[in-house]
This record gives C-alpha cells, sequence and structure tokens, in this order.
C-alpha cells in the first residue's frame, strides 16, 4: 500500500483530499502540519511514495523546503505542489497552479502512484455531502436521511444511517455524538439543496423568535451566516438565501439600535461561539453604525447600507477565513500567498461588489461601500488614500480596521495600545481624522 504525506491547513480541502485519496485510491495517508513535522518524518521513515503539500504554509516555504531537502538526500519521492512552484526543478516534482483543485491532486497522485482508471471506476462510492453537526443544534427534526461515516477498512470508507427522514431530533443526542468527536454529518448529495432550504427556513424561525436573549440570538445568527454565505457563493441567491440574509441583517441593525452601549455589544459579538467572518461582520456593523450616529450622517438608509456591506465584503473568503485578516499590501506580500490566494485576496472587494448586485433588495450604494472598504477605489488591491471616497465609505474602512485591530488582540493577547493612534496615521486626511474622533467619543461612553 502506497503511503502518502499530506500537508494542507484548510480544512476543506484536507477533507476533500483525505476521503478521496483513501477511499478511491486506497493509500496510507499521513497528516503532518508543516514541512519540518514531514521531514522529521522522512528522516526515520524514507520510504513514503509521495508528499502532498501547499507551496506556503502558515508563512513557512514549504515546497522549497521539502523539494531542498529530497534533491540534497537524493531520494525517490514524488512532490505535488499545490498554488506555486519551487526554486529548483526536478523530475518528481509536479506542480498544480490552483490550490483548489482538488480532483486534479486525486488525478496526479493516482498517475504517479500507477493506479488507472479502471481501479477508481471499480472504487467509486455514493456521494455523501458532510454537514457540521454544530448545524444540527438548530433543528428538532429532519427532512433526509442522515449518515455517519466510519472506516471500513484501512481503503474504505463506510457511511451508516443514524438518522431516519422525519425523525425528531433532540439536543440530548446530537450533544452525544459531539461529546464522541464526531464533527460532521453525511446526506445525500441529491438532498443537500433541499436540506439548506429547511435548514435556512428553521434558522429564520429561530433568528425571530419572540423570548430569545441577545446572546442566542448572536449564536444562531452567527451559524446562519455561515451557512447563507457558503450557498450563496455555491448555489447563487434563492429564495431561502434572500430571506434567511434579510432576516440576519435585519436583526443585526435591530441588536445595535437596542443596546444602550457599543462596547457591551461588542464583547457579546467577540465572545460568542461563532466564526471569526461573522465576528468581524457583525462588529463592524455596529462600529460603524455608531460612528454614523455620532457624526449625525444624513443618509436614512445608511444603516441599511452598512449592514449590507458588514455580511457581503468577505463573502468571496468564505472558505479561507484566514485570509480576511490581511489589510494592506504589506501584509499580503508577507503571507507569501500561492498566485491563485494573492488574486483571491486583492480582488475579493470589487468580487463582492458585482456579486451583492444580485441580491433584489440590496439597498442602492452597499456595493459602492464594499468596493472600497480597503480604499482601493476599484475594489482591487489597498490603499489609504481614502479622502476622494464617499463619506460613507470612510466610516466604514475605518470601522473595519477598528475591529480587525480588536479581532487581532483577542487572537493574540499582549500590551494594549491605542488603536485610533494606528487610524490616525494610515489615514491622515482631515475629512478621516473626523471620523476617527467620532469613534474616540464613542469609545469614551458610558453606560
Amino acid at each position: 500500500m502506497a503511503q502518502v504525506i499530506l500537508i494542507e491547513s484548510n480544512k476543506t480541502m484536507n477533507d476533500l483530499i483525505s476521503v478521496n485519496l483513501t477511499t478511491y485510491l486506497g493509500v496510507d495517508l499521513i497528516h503532518r502540519t508543516n514541512a519540518q513535522d514531514a521531514l522529521n518524518l522522512l528522516a526515520i521513515l524514507p520510504s513514503i511514495d509521495l508528499i502532498i503539500t501547499n507551496s506556503f504554509v502558515d508563512g513557512e516555504d514549504s515546497a522549497n523546503m521539502i523539494n531542498d531537502y529530497l534533491i540534497e538526500n537524493q531520494l525517490d519521492i514524488g512532490l505535488i505542489v499545490l498554488g506555486g512552484k519551487t526554486n529548483k526543478s526536478s523530475e518528481h516534482t509536479v506542480h498544480i497552479p490552483s490550490n483548489t483543485d482538488w480532483e486534479k491532486v486525486i488525478q496526479t497522485t493516482a498517475k504517479i502512484l500507477g493506479i488507472n482508471e479502471e481501479v477508481l471506476a471499480r472504487k467509486a462510492v455514493p456521494d455523501y455531502v458532510s454537514i457540521p453537526v454544530r448545524y444540527f443544534f438548530n433543528l428538532d427534526s429532519i427532512n433526509c436521511d442522515v449518515f455517519i461515516r466510519i472506516k471500513k477498512s484501512p481503503t474504505e470508507f463506510q457511511f451508516v444511517k443514524r438518522i431516519h427522514n422525519g425523525d425528531a431530533i433532540s439536543l440530548e443526542l446530537i450533544q452525544r455524538y459531539q461529546e464522541q468527536g464526531l464533527e460532521f454529518f453525511y446526506i445525500p448529495k441529491e438532498h443537500h439543496r433541499n436540506f439548506t432550504i429547511f435548514l435556512s427556513n428553521r434558522l429564520v424561525d429561530k433568528i425571530e423568535a419572540p423570548g430569545i436573549d441577545e446572546v442566542q440570538k448572536i449564536q444562531v445568527m452567527g451559524e446562519s451566516f455561515d451557512i447563507a454565505t457558503k450557498e450563496i457563493v455555491t448555489l447563487g441567491f434563492n429564495s431561502e438565501t434572500i430571506q434567511l440574509t434579510d432576516t440576519i441583517i435585519e436583526n443585526m441593525i435591530k441588536n445595535f439600535q437596542k443596546s444602550p452601549e457599543m462596547s457591551g455589544l461588542l464583547h457579546k459579538v467577540i465572545n460568542s461561539k461563532t466564526g471569526p467572518l461573522y465576528q468581524k461582520s457583525h462588529m463592524t456593523s455596529v462600529v460603524a453604525s455608531e460612528m454614523v450616529k455620532n457624526l449625525k450622517f444624513s443618509d436614512p438608509l445608511a444603516f441599511e447600507k452598512i449592514a449590507f456591506a458588514s455580511f457581503f465584503h468577505d463573502i468571496m473568503l468564505t472558505e479561507r477565513e484566514d485570509l480576511a485578516k490581511i489589510n494592506s499590501f504589506e501584509e499580503l506580500e508577507k503571507a507569501h500567498l500561492s498566485e491563485e490566494d494573492w488574486d483571491l485576496v486583492f480582488n475579493h472587494a470589487n468580487e463582492a461588489s458585482q456579486l451583492i448586485k444580485n441580491h433584489p433588495e440590496a439597498p442602492l450604494g452597499a456595493d459602492e461601500i464594499i468596493r472600497h472598504h480597503h480604499g482601493a477605489f476599484n475594489g482591487k488591491g489597498f490603499s489609504n488614500a481614502i479622502e476622494k471616497l464617499p463619506d460613507l465609505s470612510k466610516i466604514f474602512i475605518i470601522a473595519h480596521h477598528f475591529t480587525l485591530e480588536l479581532m487581532r488582540f483577542k487572537e493574540i493577547g499582549g500590551q494594549p495600545k491605542p488603536v485610533t493612534e494606528e487610524l490616525f496615521r494610515r489615514y491622515p486626511s482631515p475629512d478621516a481624522a473626523l471620523i476617527i474622533k467620532a469613534l474616540e467619543r464613542t469609545l469614551k461612553k458610558k453606560k
């Protein structure tokens, strides 16, 4: 049995590659978090047949580290590099330009290992879609059969039905699965769309349920945001995703309007068990809305525009949450991304502004705020020269920057520092100074 090392930090890609390598190709798959871990393993296990890695992993020049090691030690081990190229060429190295083309990875692996198409065809299994277990906490019944995946043998997975179509679902049942370490349920691929519709409708009902407290509502909104953004990117807008999106946005506005103090609401959002993209979206909306209020901004649709822009501004990064932390050219260059990821970050504001135009209820001007949210007029790249942008775009840019700094401090800790000093330095125009001072007044407000 062929032994393959996989270095892939993106969980979705890791799952896709892993299940297909083991199920279709029957390899003995070994996961490593970075190149150094892989090289440590090679030192004691040089009989590995193939290594698959991203060009860069968490800032590490993974592909070149491994490629150089293989060449220097004259090891006859194949190397597949995703999203970039190595400095030195080798007959054993294959470059795949896209770091998300998992099908090409499987095909290339089969070719390197000498597995022909007839073998692949015989190993075909039913097509299931993974659904995070946490989604089921929002359901009390189900509209399709639900399976778990177990390893039947070193080369095969088996899908076992655990919940039947129409069954009632209890919180205790889902908690038991989660406590056992289960991360995903699986549903047949052909039921995915109907399941998403069913789940979206239940989430709307739950968000709007009378008596739900603010902390619970933020949690449900975070789950709903995660589902809605992924479905919009994959399938586009439909009546269910539009309804779910509008419900989340309406409640983001309501939460701000009901909250007596900005800091209290931000504290609840940043400490909620929700994803970073949702937290950034919700907090940016809160901060920008508070600044609009303090500046006595005259646009009656300002709050709605900000909420829509907050929801959609990073939607193109839904599958790459780590890239949403990048907020300057310097950070982009230091990230050592593949060409595809670099382009994704560089263009995401413009692409998101185009996508929101397909939403029938998006307020006029929300696309403009999204396009400008990194300071560039055309939505490509980054700019600190924001003086010629519309006032609402400037407010959003500063709120967005403040939120990013707040989340960075929450993540890495360290000595607190006045964020507004950095904002004054980065955006030195008189108009920006007025907006930053409005933020300072907001931060000093007490109940």
